[in-house]
């Protein structure tokens, strides 16, 4: 069957070790009726999901954890052998809060604490984009939903940053031969985040928008890749 006959297969891996996001996954798929989705929790219930999809992943999204890249669990070692294997493949792949920290340390980069004290950052903060891409152009702002203690001190040589904060000097990067992309914020998180993370926010200042709209950018740009 030709790749234009069917839908866009974005496989979500969602590394939770307590709560899997299910609710940021159910916003996504509501968001992008357009493209199939599947959804693996690794760190919970192993890499079989994975390796047996009927339908081979066409991009990648990985979400947030509460591992660190450097926490050598007995899960970590099977999805990153999996994920290397699908960059040497060329897959697009987005990464989020750890998700963003592993392909960075993947590719060659590193990982620390962002404070001394290993104190999390939580709530809700603007960040910049310095180069255009699939999120806009060059000077984009948006506010973002954070819940991390980690960040991306040093990037791959292969990657640019293309989005910093005040906090954070590598808030986003982009590879820049293959289709990879890491963002240090939650853009699909929604209320159901928040409670888990204890963010408090006043829903009326829409904290939610920036994120979506990032997250709309993305699936839009991995469907017109694919029919290039």
């Amino acid at each position: 069957m030709s790749l234009l006959l069917r839908p866009l297969h974005l496989a979500v891996i969602d590394p939770a070790v307590r709560v899997p996001e299910l609710d940021n996954f159910n916003r996504l798929a509501l968001g992008a009726p357009e493209v199939c989705l599947s959804y693996h929790l690794p760190a919970l219930f192993g890499m079989s999901s994975l390796e047996q999809v009927a339908q081979q992943p066409d991009a990648l999204l990985i979400f947030g954890s509460g591992a660190s890249v450097y926490d050598d669990l007995p899960w970590q070692k099977p999805l990153n052998d999996w994920l290397i294997e699908r960059i040497g493949e060329g897959f697009p792949i987005l990464g989020i809060c750890y998700g963003h920290q592993l392909l960075a340390h993947l590719l060659g980069g590193k990982v620390a604490f962002a404070r001394p004290d290993q104190e999390k950052f939580k709530g809700l903060r603007p960040i910049q984009f310095s180069q255009r891409g699939f999120w806009g152009d060059a000077g984009t702002k948006g506010r973002y939903i954070v819940s991390h203690r980690e960040v991306v001190t040093d990037l791959p040589r292969e990657c640019r940053t293309v989005a910093s904060s005040a906090e954070v000097s590598c808030e986003a990067f982009a590879h820049e031969t293959l289709p990879i992309w890491g963002i240090q914020g939650h853009p699909e998180a929604g209320p159901v985040f928040l409670d888990d993370q204890g963010i408090v926010l006043d829903l009326e200042e829409k904290p939610f928008a920036s994120g979506q709209d990032f997250m709309r950018r993305f699936v839009q740009h991995i469907l017109q890749q694919r029919i290039q």
